[in-house]
């Protein structure tokens, strides 16, 4: 497998997608389906006793990797470990304690009434991993225990290396490969070729390219080109991913006015940049969730490509066009830095596509592409950001809603602060009526679609690659990137 990050920790805690959804060493206590709802993991059932505790009942006779049996103290031993060492994850989750409730069933207590509390336990990064795992002194997983239907076996941070082998006491039905190896190949074009030459059996997210001639005037790429290669096969998948531009923050720039960043959400061709820029690897955002998202608000038809209206809107806020064609207001002229990065494919061609659209309305812009480490350092308030972003890491409406708008939202970095917003998503965590639910979550969508604190531009697609030999994929679009299954097998490679 050629995996488009890098393999830095191996500790579920911290790493869980990795872990979990490639390597499938660990397994969650709820499952999720296809279509976002929930199934049964390690847990067979959950129950709500009250508003802010829950009954979670534990699947028996489940062996840890190293043949140890699951019970409910070392699950609440990897719950608690996980909330401890991830404070992100403690918030996200809204858990406040885990305790044991026999030897298979454990309860937990939320902060307050939390309605995502099931949604919470299918999060990759509190996957159940085993007491047993060997550790650093320092209390970080290196070789994790878990009860998927893999087991580790060697790690290489040298050359970025995992593998994994069969997990010949697995619970569930075993897995027909004997042994994946994960192998960090960072670079999309890098991908492309290792896939092509054979040195790696499946990949994901290699150059999309653009047809010949179009207006964004890149040549012809490589999903076309393994496509019609013989041996290879692709998959285009949609799934819950967005790809978005935010502004380096709302306060004392020119984004702080609403208008500003309607504008640049009109001056924006979605169409054109899923069609041409991505060469049809995407589609127009119209809202920030997929329109076949149980939550998504059916109703939000989305902005527009009208140019003429983000000059009207940009005149209003009192940007003007000085003699060179570049908006300027008090003196100071509109120009910012567009970053992005390299491990998607999608992001350079979209920024460059975003450049000149905004060049047209009078918006001076310059791309820099970097990895997002030195984006954080580099980035001012008055940049912008190409980027993409899960929408279901955890499958319930809260997760994306809380992140990107709440007040304190981790992906709210920009400053976005609505009481509205933050009085609605409060009432939505706390609401267990599934019809109140959505009408709540409805409402928070209308009031971002019209603030537009960041903007939402394509819905990602997942380039899937492999030989023709790898059978039993079937692609999961609530995964981060792509997520394995223990049914894949190799048929017929030479």
């Amino acid at each position: 497998m050629g995996e488009l990050w890098g393999l830095k920790t191996l500790d579920p805690a911290k790493s869980g997608t990795l872990i979990k959804e490639k390597a499938m060493v660990v397994e969650n206590l709820i499952e999720v389906e296809p279509n976002f709802t929930l199934k049964p993991g390690l847990a067979t059932s959950w129950e709500r006793l009250d508003n802010t505790t829950w009954k979670i009942q534990l699947r028996k006779g489940v062996l840890f990797q190293d043949g140890s049996p699951m019970t409910s103290k070392a699950v609440v031993w990897s719950l608690q470990r996980a909330l401890k060492l991830n404070p992100s994850t403690a918030s996200l989750t809204n858990i406040k304690e885990v305790k044991e409730d026999g030897t298979y069933s454990l309860l937990i207590t939320t902060n307050g009434p939390d309605a995502a509390l099931p949604a919470a336990l299918a999060y990759s990064k509190l996957a159940i991993v085993s007491p047993n795992s060997k550790m650093t002194k320092g209390g970080t997983i290196i070789e994790p225990v878990g009860t998927g239907p893999f087991m580790y076996k060697a790690f290489d941070s040298t050359t970025g290396q995992l593998t994994v082998v069969k997990n010949e006491n697995y619970w569930g039905k075993k897995p027909r490969l004997d042994k994946i190896i994960i192998r960090s190949i960072t670079d999309p074009s890098t991908r492309a070729i290792a896939i092509e030459k054979g040195e790696v059996d499946f990949t994901c997210g290699v150059p999309y390219g653009v047809p010949y001639g179009v207006p964004y005037g890149v040549p012809y790429g490589d999903v076309k080109l393994l496509q019609n290669t013989k041996g290879i096969n692709v998959e285009i998948n949609p799934t819950a991913r967005i790809y978005w531009l935010a502004f380096g923050s709302l306060k004392g720039t020119p984004y702080h006015d609403k208008r500003v960043r309607q504008a640049i959400s009109y001056a924006i061709n979605r169409k054109g940049i899923a069609e041409y820029a991505l060469n049809g690897v995407a589609s127009p955002a119209k809202g920030f969730f997929l329109p076949t998202m149980p939550w998504a608000n059916k109703s939000i038809k989305g902005y527009s490509y009208d140019p003429e209206k983000a000059g009207n809107l940009l005149e209003e806020a009192g940007w003007k066009l000085n003699s060179q064609g570049i908006r300027e207001k008090d003196g100071k002229i509109f120009s910012a830095t567009l970053y992005t990065y390299p491990q998607r494919p999608g992001m350079k061609p979209m920024a460059e596509a975003i450049q000149s659209e905004l060049k047209a309305v009078g918006i001076k812009v310059d791309v820099r592409v970097m990895d997002p480490s030195a984006i954080e350092e580099a980035e001012g308030p008055g940049d912008m950001k190409v980027a993409s972003n899960a929408m279901a890491m955890l499958p319930d409406p809260d997760y994306f809603l809380r992140k990107t708008f709440g007040s304190r939202g981790a992906f709210n970095k920009w400053g976005y602060s609505n009481p509205e917003v933050d009085s609605l998503l409060k009432e939505g965590l706390s609401t267990f009526d599934k019809e109140k639910r959505q009408k709540i979550y409805d409402r928070v969508q209308e009031i971002a679609m019209d603030d537009i604190p960041v903007i939402p531009v394509a819905y990602y697609n997942t380039v899937v690659v492999m030989r023709d030999y790898v059978k039993g994929f079937v692609f999961n679009p609530t995964a981060h990137d792509y997520m394995l299954n223990p049914g894949m097998y190799i048929q017929g490679k030479k």
